[in-house]
């Protein structure tokens, strides 16, 4: 792990331990969220979110929420040497299965974002100059997907100024419900190169009620085929479903853990508005079981 590199990029994403969102996704979630209608949605539309109003709920109520779950989970692995010297081939794949409207994906990019931000602080810096970027996103909500799509754009078109070492490469989109789409994500493999992050975004509650469980470990057991050597997989979900996260971590033979996270609220009625609260994460890599 890279201390120097480590300790600049929390002095800035997470200052006293409480996580914040840096401009571009301040900016860029404020963006989405004013173009959204404002109606009253059920619980359940707002966590899966259909059409414009529950997706402006969702952005709202739960997308920092999810944001910082992913950075925080995979802060330590993307200052580690794993990670800097995966980046020496100049491209990065992510495999995002339950995106939502890009969730994981733009706290992977904006973490990569910043790695880049500090790297001239860093001896023997060992990545490319340029990192192009490919993104896998999965999700059974087409409404989701064209989200995701125009956040990631947005994104760019927003920080092009400030990260020239980031290229968005390209999108591909597979709207089939994961593990029914395993072939399709072959096939993408195939085609582009292996996967280096993959994260299910609180994905494996209506996937268990969907295929069962059984059918849950076996997808995931085969995911870990299409990932990189030294890449992760990342399963994030609520502290309510641990006992689920538990039974499928052993049926795929590693293990999961609670974590505690501070975060800024946004949108905040006050500048010193944080939340504490827990989450459950399931962090491995495959080559490592």
């Amino acid at each position: 792990m890279n201390r120097t590199l480590q300790n600049r990029m929390r002095k800035e994403l997470c200052p006293d331990g409480i996580w914040q969102l840096g401009a571009t996704v301040k900016t860029l979630l404020k963006y989405h969220i004013a173009r959204l209608p404002k109606r009253k949605v059920s619980e359940d539309a707002t966590r899966y979110p259909k059409n414009p109003a529950e997706m402006r709920a969702f952005l709202v109520k739960f997308f920092t929420r999810h944001y910082f779950q992913a950075q925080n989970s995979l802060f330590d692995y993307m200052t580690s040497n794993d990670f800097l010297n995966l980046l020496t081939s100049g491209r990065l794949r992510i495999l995002d299965i339950g995106c939502g409207p890009a969730v994981a994906s733009l706290a992977i990019t904006d973490l990569l974002a910043c790695i880049f931000e500090h790297h001239k602080d860093v001896d023997n810096w060992p990545t490319a100059e340029t990192v192009k970027i490919t993104y896998i996103l999965n999700d059974t909500s087409g409404y989701c997907l064209g989200s995701a799509q125009r956040m990631l754009s947005d994104y760019f078109a927003f920080s092009k100024k400030h990260n020239r070492g980031i290229v968005h490469s390209q999108t591909i989109s597979v709207q089939k419900a994961f593990p029914s789409n395993i072939n399709q994500l072959r096939r993408v493999k195939r085609n582009l190169g292996t996967y280096d992050i993959i994260t299910f975004s609180y994905a494996i509650v209506p996937l268990d009620e969907d295929n069962g469980l059984i059918d849950l470990a076996n997808g995931v057991l085969n995911i870990e085929k299409l990932c990189t050597p030294n890449g992760r997989i990342l399963v994030l979900q609520d502290k309510f479903k641990a006992p689920l996260m538990r039974r499928l971590s052993r049926a795929i033979g590693t293990s999961s853990h609670h974590e505690e996270l501070t975060q800024h609220v946004y949108p905040s009625r006050n500048t010193n508005e944080t939340q504490t609260y827990t989450y459950c994460h399931c962090l491995y890599t495959p080559t490592d079981k």
